[in-house]
């Protein structure tokens, strides 16, 4: 149980060979591996981002700010280099995006495709057979002036969920507003922290249709003339149907926006700037990995294997020791894996990852045809014990180090909700549900307690540990950060003035303030240069 304490300090398993192998293969690697592997495809580098339309503040000489960017880039392989000195960074890790997946892969892969893959997964197949009701959308304002109360106000988000295939984003429902206030939040952040004369730059990640983009640049555009005249908007959006509805929302801002299809783990544009990178509801869409331990410590990591290619519908999970690259990068990160010293690592080396030398209770956690029906039944109740599972985002990390070198002097501003109602089995679990179509406009939302056998079918949405969260940030990101950590009331309550009224209903009672406490804000800013 001494995984799920926050910053434990007893080690994590590991095995003998991977730590070995890290350590020959990469002695003096400095820096994390890049997000792609060894090798990019033209079309990534096809859909690399484009410079905006010159003008005089565009296309000024850079130099004080590259050579600002370059110092964050040292601090980076400095802290990478440190890292690696106490068995920090393994290698690897990257999540796959090519057409097929073959008969074997971890689990943030196949949760990668069955969410985000062309032909297999959730949401294109979502949005190519509701493609005319995802894209003219049914997002319109609520009247919550004309809202009785608390009852009324959740009638209408019920009826509003119930008439669209997807799910609604707190964007979406509390829009045009929502996004005014994370306008007046960045412009505030932008005046205390920007050097003068530095335009505005934002980075979205998931932007999904463009809502939270088109409300914030036409709040700009208004109040703010000065600051709009020179700013650039970027979305970075995987699905093409999407792009497509960016486009017809953002036309009356073209000058300002660039639209990216390319997915944020493999971006490779170094931007030197000071920037914003802006992630509402994405954290709890990004690939995870599930672990197990045993009572000895030993730790393992779940794969998917099929016994056809390319055929989501017989996969099955299968349970190997903790080798996985990222895996192991993150444990280390999060303080759940600690080496002080080579003495520990050897110990570690000696004996698969424990803090002593005892020998393991089993090589495998899977069952074979030679144990005993005690250590059968004991290994089968270790494999299901959902106290000891543990779903890691390592999609997060991912995103973490992106950030890290690609946006090394970025303000993040990072939203999603802390728990979730009816997950399923392990710590951190997520919640897996769809929208069944029972009439024309009538889609009915139901949860599931399984997985494997709806994969692709099926939404999975994750809660976010923000506390442990600021722990793995600030080692991927640099410890001179600056954190900040709210719920979304406290923020929009701080942020917002005059806005939130806005969304009172006729007895006083405020959702945007009320309603949803489950949900967290997280920001960081970069410090001040000299």
């Amino acid at each position: 149980m001494w995984l799920l304490g926050r910053g434990a300090a007893k080690p994590t398993p590991g095995t003998q060979r991977p730590v070995a192998t890290a350590l020959r293969e990469a002695p003096n690697a400095l820096s994390l591996p890049s997000i792609l592997g060894t090798t990019t495809s033209a079309a990534h580098s096809s859909l690399s981002p484009t410079p905006l339309n010159e003008s005089p503040s565009l296309t000024a000489p850079r130099n004080e700010t590259v050579a600002l960017a370059m110092a964050c880039e040292e601090k980076r392989v400095a802290r990478e280099k440190q890292w690696l000195e106490d068995l920090v960074v393994f290698q690897g890790g990257a999540i796959k995006d090519h057409p097929s997946f073959g008969r074997y892969m971890i689990m943030r892969d196949f949760l990668h495709h069955a969410l985000y893959h062309p032909r297999w997964g959730y949401h294109p197949k979502m949005q190519k057979k509701y493609k005319s009701l995802v894209t003219t959308g049914f997002f319109e304002p609520l009247a919550f002036s004309a809202t009785r109360g608390r009852q009324d106000y959740e009638a209408c988000v019920e009826k509003l969920q119930e008439s669209t295939p997807t799910f609604i984003t707190t964007s979406q429902l509390f829009q045009p507003v929502y996004s005014w206030v994370y306008c007046e939040y960045m412009l505030h952040t932008m005046r205390a922290k920007f050097h003068p004369g530095e335009p505005l730059v934002i980075y979205e990640f998931g932007a999904g249709g463009g809502a939270f983009a088109q409300h914030f640049l036409d709040f700009l555009a208004e109040h703010h003339a000065d600051v709009y005249a020179t700013c650039e908007y970027h979305l970075l959006e995987l699905s093409p149907v999407m792009i497509e509805l960016q486009r017809s929302k953002l036309i009356h801002h073209a000058n300002r926006v660039r639209m990216h299809n390319i997915s944020l783990y493999n971006w490779t544009e170094m931007e030197t700037r000071r920037c914003f990178v802006v992630a509402l509801d994405v954290l709890s869409q990004m690939p995870h990995d599930l672990i197990v331990w045993t009572k000895d410590g030993a730790c393992y990591q779940q794969h998917i294997e099929f016994k056809e290619k390319d055929n989501l519908g017989n996969a099955r999970d299968r349970w190997e020791p903790a080798t996985d690259p990222l895996i192991l990068r993150y444990l280390r990160y999060s303080l759940m894996l600690q080496e002080q010293s080579m003495h520990a690592l050897k110990v570690l080396c000696l004996t698969d990852g424990r803090d002593n030398i005892d020998p393991p209770r089993w090589k495998s956690i899977e069952p074979t045809l030679y144990d005993p029906t005690t250590v059968v039944l004991s290994k089968v109740f270790a494999m299901h014990n959902p106290f000891r599972q543990m779903w890691v985002p390592t999609g997060q990390l991912l995103m973490f180090e992106t950030m890290a070198k690609y946006f090394p002097r970025h303000h993040a501003v990072l939203g999603d909700w802390n728990t979730v109602m009816q997950p399923i089995s392990g710590y951190n679990g997520p919640v897996v549900q769809c929208k069944l179509r029972l009439t024309k406009d009538f889609f009915l939302r139901r949860a599931t307690d399984h997985f494997l056998a709806n994969a692709g079918m099926v939404d999975v949405c994750f809660p976010t540990d923000f506390e442990q969260m600021k722990i793995l940030y600030n080692n991927v990101c640099g410890q001179e950060k600056e954190i900040g950590l709210s719920t979304h009331p406290e923020f929009f309550a701080t942020h917002g003035g005059d806005k939130t009224q806005l969304f009172n209903t006729k007895t006083g009672w405020n959702p945007l303030l009320e309603d949803l406490k489950l949900y967290s804000v997280f920001t960081s800013h970069h410090p001040a240069e000299e």
